[in-house]
């Protein structure tokens, strides 16, 4: 049988670094720790406040739009919060007069941090507006979604009162479909902590992420630097050119860095939130259900990839549990307790600060309910109706006699994992808001398209 320590051979090792060049990422690295503690102490938030937040700019906020709307066909009440990077008039008029119905306000950077010099935000790339939202948000506990990713099922009682795994780590991040590229650099640099083996996770994907600002305040803010030094130095380390380098291992790789410093006993968190008698209820979940794929067939029996889908992550962990007690039982360990029901697992405090704890159970077979897929990341075809005019969108696709065809395939799997045809309700929720006469004047025949297709497909 293969083990861990046979894939850790095959680990990639493409960054060469001079001693210099180490030496002052490690000092660096170490400087900013020295540090975290009393940064995360000052971490803006409103206190007990929980909602949705996304970033966007001009050219990304028609896929907000689509958030919005399917948000608020799942009948989720959370409040959103929009992080806007750059804007344009239309935007501005989506902003003051569609936005406050729906609930949804937009934060603009440039007069939020007006006054904080020398941040040039401006400087920024794509994937450093991630965390900077993040930061910007007022909410405490957050659920944040990139632009292009909707629930199709209402995520508000991720947040309810003793809801796991929120309740006890406070940080959930989701997996997408590779291998993790780390260069072992990384691990040195940050403290010359443990390498985990290549088959301890897949890597993670911040499309879709939860935070509570005020346990993993210091998650958030080494995150901030892993990305504020990204492009062409951390993003590099983390990936090394890997298939979506970018932000999407900092946030994760924060928390576990953080846990094995404090492993180690170098590292201690600010701790004020913590509640007298409650213990150190702060980890970390990463969702174990992999992602499924889902596109849509055409013309010529074309198959076109459309979007991910992202586990409930309540689910994830009730199908963990289940499956940690079960393994708990039939191999005389104690992860849980053998007789509670597979609806209410037992809880192993292990998981808290232990990365590695689900190596002790042996193979774990995890059957969470395709029924409660919650996100659609569209990594595929982005849910855009400012392209619909463009052919190379891929919002429009056609059958075999040309005529047009449904985003998200046959209805019927949606009606059943939804209870609703929420593709149907997006579209005409879409109408009304591309089809007011001021953004009529701004995308000129988007309405029109929208409107010849909604009536030959969904009607």
């Amino acid at each position: 049988m293969t083990g861990p320590t046979d894939y850790d051979h095959a680990r990639p090792d493409l960054i060469n670094l001079t001693a210099e060049a180490e030496t002052k990422f490690r000092e660096s690295h170490a400087a900013f720790l020295k540090f975290l503690p009393d940064l995360a102490r000052h971490l803006p938030y409103q206190a007990g406040t929980r909602g949705i937040v996304t970033t966007a700019g001009g050219l990304t906020f028609g896929q907000t739009i689509s958030l919005v709307l399917l948000t608020r066909q799942t009948g989720s009440r959370l409040p959103i919060q929009v992080v806007l990077d750059s804007s344009a008039p239309w935007v501005d008029f989506i902003c003051e007069n569609e936005f406050p119905r729906l609930n949804a306000t937009c934060l603009y950077i440039d007069d939020m941090w007006a006054n904080l010099d020398p941040l040039d935000t401006s400087r920024f790339s794509r994937f450093q507006w991630k965390v900077v939202s993040l930061i910007a948000s007022t909410f405490q506990h957050v659920l944040f979604l990139d632009a292009d990713c909707a629930p199709v099922l209402s995520p508000d009682h991720i947040f309810e009162k003793g809801a796991e795994p929120f309740t006890s780590a406070g940080l959930i991040t989701w997996p997408d479909y590779w291998a993790p590229s780390m260069s072992t650099l990384f691990y040195k640099i940050a403290g010359d902590i443990p390498v985990p083996p290549l088959t301890a996770r897949t890597t993670s994907e911040s499309g879709v992420m939860v935070f509570d600002k005020a346990r993993h305040a210091d998650t958030l803010l080494l995150a901030a630097y892993y990305n504020y030094n990204g492009p062409g130095r951390y993003y590099t380390l983390l990936s090394q050119h890997g298939i979506g380098e970018g932000d999407k291992e900092t946030f994760l790789q924060a928390a576990l860095v953080l846990d094995a410093l404090r492993e180690k006993g170098v590292y201690s968190g600010p701790t004020e939130w913590m509640k007298p008698g409650a213990g150190i209820k702060k980890g970390y979940w990463d969702v174990k259900t992999m992602p499924k794929s889902h596109g849509r067939v055409g013309k010529g029996k074309k198959w076109r990839g459309m979007f991910m889908q992202q586990m409930d992550p309540m689910e994830d962990y009730r199908a963990v549990m289940a499956a940690v007690n079960k393994a708990g039982a039939v191999e005389g360990g104690n992860t849980g307790n053998p007789g509670s029901a597979p609806e209410q697992p037992a809880v192993p405090a292990d998981y808290l600060t232990n990365s590695t704890f689900l190596f002790t159970t042996g193979n774990l077979t995890i059957s969470a309910s395709p029924a409660r897929f919650m996100f659609f990341h569209h990594n595929g075809v982005k849910p855009d109706f400012t392209r619909i005019l463009d052919p190379n969108s891929g919002i429009l696709g056609v059958d075999d006699g040309d005529r047009p065809i449904r985003m998200w395939g046959d209805p019927k799997w949606i009606v059943e994992r939804t209870g609703r045809d929420i593709e149907k309700l997006w579209w005409a929720s879409s109408i009304e808001v591309y089809c007011r006469p001021e953004m009529e004047a701004w995308w000129d025949g988007v309405c029109a398209e929208m409107r010849r297709v909604f009536g030959k497909v969904y009607e």
